[in-house]
């Protein structure tokens, strides 16, 4: 191992160590890549033109590329929604109430679905503390006798 090497005695280089410290830089394309990108930039207008004509004469594939480009994908409500939640104890009732929130067009599907899921995890906790408190009076049960 030389001193300048920056190895350690196993071969392995140092944490944080290059191997090649004038190595490529960091976001350096490869010469494919330029040589990709070079020769779609010659044709990108005649490509989405043959796309476009594709779609009108009933090409599903080159349709589905034109709407995926000019429609964006419908993302989640982000205004806040008010929704009147029962006071209950049940839990497949609380979850009806988002479902029918949802059916009702006063929440959208995918807020629904984690409200909905929000309950079922509710209900998962509400379950082990109560068999935490049968398992406590049961063993209280048992050191009494």
């Amino acid at each position: 191992m030389t001193e300048n090497s920056g190895q350690v005695q196993a071969g392995r280089f140092r944490p944080g160590q290059s191997g090649n410290p004038a190595g490529k830089p960091k976001g350096a394309k490869n010469r494919a890549t330029i040589l990709a990108q070079a020769l779609f930039d010659n044709e990108a207008e005649v490509l989405v033109r043959t796309i476009i004509e594709l779609a009108k004469a009933g090409d599903m594939q080159a349709l589905k590329v034109c709407i995926d480009r000019l429609c964006p994908p419908i993302k989640a409500q982000s205004a806040p929604i008010q929704v009147e939640i029962p006071v209950t104890d049940s839990m497949s009732d609380l979850a009806n109430t988002f479902i029918k929130a949802a059916a009702d067009g006063r929440l959208s599907p995918d807020v629904a679905a984690q409200m909905v899921s929000a309950v079922g995890t509710l209900a998962r906790v509400v379950e082990i503390d109560e068999l935490k408190e049968r398992l406590i009076a049961l063993e209280a049960a048992v050191i009494r006798k």
